[in-house]
Order: structure tokens, then sequence, then C-alpha cells
């Protein structure tokens, strides 16, 4: 787990399966947190922005909004990205085992030692959260705008 992002299980009395959710922590003027570096990639398109309402909702036992904004499932998202940036980084061979050509988020062969497959060493562990995150099931996404604090 990196700083800086937030993990969650949201529960909603009205709907049976729980939703698993990753997403940064804003900073002033950025949405994106840590995530910024992502944004204009193939993996940062696949990163929905909701609002901080929907957010709070989900928060507090209502999700549908939260759920209608995040689209398609964490499986989709991955298969999304364009291949070549998400199969496994040709130096895992000499750490993963379990590496092998069709490794990639999205597909049943991601071994947990995965790593994102770029030069970049601050998009590196970004991918590696996100791709676990939606390994795991995770929807991840961004919040712009204010959550609402029930007084």
């Amino acid at each position: 787990m990196l700083d800086g992002l937030r993990y969650a299980v949201i529960e909603d009395p009205g709907i049976p399966h729980p939703l698993k959710v990753m997403y940064p922590t804003p900073l002033p003027g950025n949405p994106w947190g840590i995530l910024l570096p992502m944004r204009e990639t193939s993996w940062g398109r696949q990163i929905p922005v909701v609002t901080g309402e929907a957010l709070s909702h989900a928060l507090h036992g209502r999700s549908l909004p939260l759920r209608e904004m995040l689209g398609n499932p964490p499986v989709q998202r991955a298969r999304m990205i364009v291949l070549a940036d998400r199969l496994c980084y040709e130096a895992q061979a000499s750490i993963c085992a379990m590496a092998t050509p069709e490794c990639r988020p999205g597909s049943r062969r991601m071994p947990e030692c995965y790593v994102a497959p770029t030069e970049d060493r601050t998009l590196r562990p970004l991918g590696t959260a996100v791709a676990q995150a939606w390994d795991e099931g995770r929807y991840v996404f961004v919040v712009d705008g204010p959550e609402f604090v029930v007084t």
C-alpha cells in the first residue's frame, strides 16, 4: 500500500454485494493526489472521476449514485489499457517466478509480484498499486469536489 491512497469497503443495506474501492487522498488544487502522474496515460484514462457528494452518500450507506458514476467493473477497466502498457515488466522474470508473457492486469494470470511495465520510477509503483486493486476487484477512482459532513 502506498501513502496517499485510501482503501475502503462500502456496505449498502439495499445492495447485497459490498463495493471495494481505492482512491487517492486529494491535495490542494489536485484531486488526483499521488495518482496525478497517471492522469494522461492509458491507465489514467481508465480511472473515473466521481463527485465528493456521491462518495459521501456511499460512505453513509447509499452507494447507488457512486456505483453509477464508476461505470465498468475493475477487470474491464484493466482490459481497456493498451496491451503494451500492461504486460509484465521485462525485468520481472528475474524477481517473479510466475511472470509469463500472459501476465497482465485484467487476466487470471496476474501474479502478486506484478510490476507495472514502465521505466518511469514514479509511474511504476502507482501502476502496480492500481493493477493490484483492480485484480482484487476494487474500483479505482478520483474524487473531485467536496464531500459533505453529517453533524
